[in-house]
């Protein structure tokens, strides 16, 4: 076991149940209207899962390491532009604000392709704590249409 699941699965379990008891449902309401992304309740309610997933995969990495994907970072974006919620949310869970860089992969070659390194890495990583697949491939990245063909 990697030193990162390591730390997931021996001291995580507080944080973990932080993250999960987050009452994102503002943000739900949000998503599933017309004005918002119009999404399904399944869908919400899947993306909600994997958002939570991934803030805890950005607990033990740094958010710097953890791509989300398209769908996630949709969450994310609307989770954060409920200011004071997201900086409560954030506070409370993590002890610190957890910023949001939405520039990767848009600085250059170099950049995209650690763009797709750091997906791919968090694909691994992702199916390995929660055995299912996060995304199938760079579509599923939330910056795909700033990565140069490969």
């Amino acid at each position: 076991m990697n030193q990162s699941l390591e730390v997931l699965t021996n001291s995580g379990e507080d944080i973990r149940k932080r993250i999960f008891s987050l009452d994102l449902g503002p943000i739900k309401y949000k998503l599933m209207e017309k004005d918002g992304e119009n999404w399904s309740r399944e869908k919400v309610e899947d993306v909600e899962e994997k958002y939570k997933r991934f803030l805890f995969l950005s607990t033990v990495n740094g958010p710097a390491k953890v791509v989300p994907t398209k769908d996630i970072d949709t969450f994310w974006h609307n989770h954060i532009l409920d200011t004071r919620k997201y900086a409560d949310d954030c506070e409370k869970t993590f002890g610190y604000f957890l910023h949001h860089f939405p520039y990767l992969g848009m600085r250059g070659e170099d950049d995209a392709k650690l763009l797709r390194t750091l997906f791919d890495d968090t694909k691994s990583l992702y199916q390995k704590m929660f055995g299912e697949a996060y995304g199938n491939n760079s579509a599923d990245c939330e910056d795909c249409g700033n990565c140069p063909s490969s």
